[in-house]
C-alpha cells in the first residue's frame, strides 16, 4: 500500500465516475419509461373513451381540483361543453352538477384506472 497522495485520491475520483455514469444511464433510461408510459396511457384513453368524452371528462376534474378556491376568483370561468356537435356555455358550479359530466369524469378516470 502507497501512502502517495496520488494514489489514495485516484481511487475516489474513479469511483465518483462510476456512479455519475451510473446516474447519467439510469436518468436515460427513467426519461424512456416516462414517456413510453405517457404514450401508453394516451393510447389505452383513445382506444377506451372518445374525444369528447375525454375533453368534457378532463373538464369536470379540473372544475373538482378548483372546487374550493371557486369563492376566491372574482370572474368564473365559462367552460365551453361540446355535445354531439352543439356548444353549451357552462360555468363551475353547472359543470359540477351536470349528470353528464358527472358520467365523463366517471368515465375518464374508469379509463385511467
Amino acid at each position: 500500500m502507497s501512502f502517495n497522495a496520488k494514489d489514495m485520491t485516484q481511487g475516489g475520483q474513479i469511483a465518483s465516475m462510476r456512479i455519475r455514469m451510473f446516474s447519467q444511464i439510469a436518468n436515460i433510461m427513467l426519461y424512456c419509461l416516462f414517456i413510453f408510459f405517457w404514450i401508453l396511457v394516451g393510447l389505452i384513453l383513445w382506444v377506451k373513451i372518445s374525444w369528447q368524452t375525454f375533453v368534457n371528462g378532463c373538464i369536470y376534474w379540473w372544475c373538482t381540483t378548483l372546487e374550493g378556491m371557486r369563492d376566491l376568483i372574482k370572474s368564473q370561468p365559462v367552460y365551453e361543453i361540446q355535445y354531439y356537435g352543439k356548444t353549451f356555455r357552462m360555468n363551475a358550479a353547472q359543470v359540477l352538477h351536470d349528470k353528464y359530466m358527472i358520467w365523463c369524469g366517471e368515465q375518464l378516470w374508469s379509463a385511467f384506472v
